[in-house]
């Protein structure tokens, strides 16, 4: 921040009257502005048509309809525990097909930032997930049931994690399974 005199520049000043018509200064920012503004006229109108101008702008915008779910969704998040970013109750799992013969998932979280997810995969009896490549690495904990690649076998309890960059077998089920797994958006799927 540039001060003159022991105050901000008055282009500094304008910019902080749009951030705070915007309703994005935050905390004692916020409230070294609205002294400042109380004191000066010109803070004042900049304020006013900073906020003059936001109405205007969403005043443009076409009506949006938000999409089915989202309601509750949003309810469910503000109701989480302290620290918790996602909790996903059995009973709201979504199993969605994976494409796969066999096979489905229910995607438990997504880190957008560095590409994660945290899935359930269930893999039917005789199912098959196809030769792949992880972009990062793969954690696989088998939570029932078995899981056969070309040269081993996970069963319930077993944990193991995948290399990156290195194409990995596919696999099957005997007897069918579920897997709990963190892997990546980047993987990609080999279909022969």
């Amino acid at each position: 921040m540039k001060v003159e005199g022991g105050r901000m520049s008055h282009c500094e000043q304008e910019e902080r009257a749009l951030l705070y018509a915007l309703g994005l200064l935050e905390g004692a920012e916020a409230n070294l502005f609205e002294s400042h503004i109380k004191e000066c006229a010109i803070c004042q109108a900049d304020v006013r048509e900073s906020g003059d101008l936001a109405v205007r702008l969403a005043e443009t915008l076409p009506p949006a309809v938000p999409p089915a779910g989202l309601r509750q969704r949003v309810l469910t998040e503000a109701k989480l525990p302290r620290g918790v970013m996602a909790l996903v109750r059995g009973s709201q799992m979504e199993w969605q097909p994976s494409g796969f013969d066999g096979v489905f998932v229910a995607r438990l979280f997504e880190d957008p930032v560095r590409g994660e997810l945290a899935s359930l995969v269930k893999i039917l009896p005789g199912g098959r997930y196809p030769t792949h490549r992880h972009a990062s690495l793969e954690h696989c904990y088998v939570l029932e049931g078995d899981l056969v690649f070309e040269d081993h076998t996970l069963t319930a309890g077993d944990y193991s994690v995948g290399s990156p960059r290195q194409d990995h077998t596919s696999a099957t089920s005997k007897m069918g399974c579920m897997l709990f797994i963190v892997h990546n958006l980047g993987d990609q799927v080999h279909i022969n």
